[in-house]
Parts: structure tokens; sequence; C-alpha cells
């Protein structure tokens, strides 16, 4: 008689099935602990590629076991070689060094690794093929510091080297208290601070954007939690929506005069149609919405009024964009 199956692995069927809520969430890329799946890498990249997963795979310590030839199938995005170097004060030359060693292991598929502030990206912007930042404000610092963490990635990056944001999806009171004679605050990002990280880290230049993270540290999830979970999904839905047009659509001049001292914007061209998204990053001061966009001829997105004017407080003659807030335009054809 042949021998029983082995039995599943609980946690591994648990993670899966957590991948494919996280897959409706519309996010399509995923990543975990290096130590929680060192022994199940192979499984796991199996079962993200059936579910049209991709994964960032952590390489923290050195490349899976076993020759190359096995992940050539695997969906990955990228070997992730590092988390936070300048945090955990691993030189350039040593990260330059790990990733020399992965580039003879494996020459093709690309690299990434994350610091924890921007400030040090010159230091590491020569290493990897992507750049990651990990920047979570909420409620410490000010909420459009991410753009800052973004611009000064940008201006450090070679020519055409990309730029990822991790943006923050947890409450900084589940983390350990790094200075325990300070009081200590936290709480979990609202879905505008979200939706407004997500759209700061685009207009500053950022080409993916990653939410950090799935995993409660007092167990469970974020999917246990409905109200956390879609302060998160209703953001990465619509930009997935919007993936087409930010990916594929051709950057074209703004509808309307460019004002430093007004709100931010960038638009871009794609089928026919123009596509512009507009934000107010300041934490308390309302900006007059341009005059262009309130023309009938563009209609604002992922909104339940079709008019602009209905979605916005007026004072006098013109309409404010409150703080925070972010409008997505779509030109309409005629």
């Amino acid at each position: 008689a042949e021998p029983p199956p082995p039995a599943p692995d609980k946690e591994l069927v648990s993670r899966v099935r957590d991948w494919l809520k996280v897959n409706r969430g519309a996010i399509s890329c995923i990543s975990f602990k290096p130590q929680s799946v060192k022994e199940k890498l192979a499984e796991l990249a199996a079962q993200a590629k059936r579910r049209g997963m991709r994964m960032l795979v952590p390489v923290y310590g050195g490349p899976p076991d076993g020759a190359r030839a096995k992940t050539a199938g695997w969906p990955i995005d990228a070997w992730h070689i590092m988390d936070e170097p300048d945090v955990n004060n691993v030189t350039p030359e040593a990260l330059r060094k790990r990733s020399q060693d992965l580039r003879a292991w494996d020459p093709k598929r690309i690299q990434s690794f994350v610091i924890g502030d921007a400030a040090a990206a010159t230091r590491y912007a020569d290493i990897a093929d992507i750049l990651m930042v990990d920047w979570y404000p909420v409620p410490h610092l000010k909420l459009d510091s991410v753009a800052d963490q973004a611009d000064a990635a940008v201006r450090a990056l070679p020519a055409g080297k990309p730029l990822w944001m991790v943006l923050q999806a947890f409450d900084w009171m589940e983390e350990p208290q790094r200075d325990p004679s300070k009081p200590r605050i936290g709480r979990f990002p609202t879905h505008a601070e979200i939706r407004l990280m997500s759209y700061l880290s685009i207009l500053h230049g950022a080409k993916g954007l990653f939410y950090f993270r799935l995993q409660r540290s007092g167990g469970g999830t974020l999917l246990d939690e409905p109200e956390l979970w879609q302060a998160v999904s209703r953001v990465t839905r619509e930009l997935k929506s919007l993936q087409p047009i930010l990916e594929g659509g051709a950057a074209v001049p703004l509808p309307f005069p460019p004002n430093p001292d007004s709100v931010e914007a960038r638009a871009w061209r794609y089928r026919g149609r123009t596509y512009v998204i507009v934000l107010n990053r300041k934490d308390d001061i309302s900006q007059r919405i341009p005059e262009e966009l309130l023309n009938p001829r563009w209609r604002p997105l992922f909104e339940p009024r079709r008019d602009p004017k209905d979605l916005l407080p007026k004072v006098g003659d013109a309409w404010y964009l409150p703080p925070h807030r972010v409008l997505v335009f779509e030109s309409r054809l005629f």
C-alpha cells in the first residue's frame, strides 16, 4: 500500500489563503520575512505563480540553497538583498559585495534593497537595480514628508534607476519603543492618509509602491480587521485601475498654469484622454482648485459625484481642495 500523502503545511495553507484575498485587493507582489519561509520558498513560488502573484524574495543570507536553475520559473520581481543597511550599519562596500556575489550566482534577475531614510541614498545609490525607501510618518511626522523622501531618493539615483516607496500600513503602537523615556504614540493611518502618501509618491517619481505590513504584531493579519484592510485595499484597487495610464501614458503639460504655491499636479495622455492627478499636501490649509478642472470636459474618478463642484467647499467665487485631499480627473471625449 502507498504511504498516505503528507499533511498540508498549515502555515503555508494560511499564507496562500491570505494571498488570494490580497490579490483580490489588487496587490500583485508580496514579500515576507526571510527566516519564516527559508525552507518553503519553492512551494511558495509555485503557489504564487498559480495565483498570478509576484514575489520580492529576501536573500539576506545569500542565494537560496541549490542550483539557480531551480528558481528559473519562480515569479520573482527582484531578489531583495538587504533591509535598511543605513539603519543596521551595513557599509556601502559590504552591501555592494553582497550584490556582486548574488549577481555572480544569478546575473539576469534584478535586485532590490530598502533604506530607512532617503538621506542615505547618495551612499547606496549605485548598488543593485532598484532602490526602495520605507517611510512611516503617522502620527509623529508630517504626512507630506513622504514626498520629501521620494525627492531626495530620486535626486541621488542614477538616471533611469527606479524608486519604489514602502508606505505605512501599520500602527507604531505595535512596534518596540526605541526610547522608553518618550511618550508612546501611534495609530493606523486613515484611508485618506494612505491615499495621499500613495499619490504623493507617484507624483514625486516612485515607479512602484509597497505597503508595510499585512501581518499584525499581535497575531493575525490586516485581513482580520476589515476597516483597516479597506483603508489599504480601496487605494490599491484605485491605483490598479490607473496602472495602464501611469505606466503606458505619456506625460503631458498640465491643462492649467502651474503654481508652486497652489495644488500639486501631474498629467498623462492615454488612448485619447488626458488624466490629471491633483492633490493638496498641506496639513491645515485648503488650496484653490484650478478653474480649468471645473469645466464640464473634466470628470473626477473614484468619487460619488461627477461634478467636482459637488465635492469641494466653495469660498466666494472659487472652490477649494481641503487638506490632504486627492482628486483624479479624466477628460471627456467631446
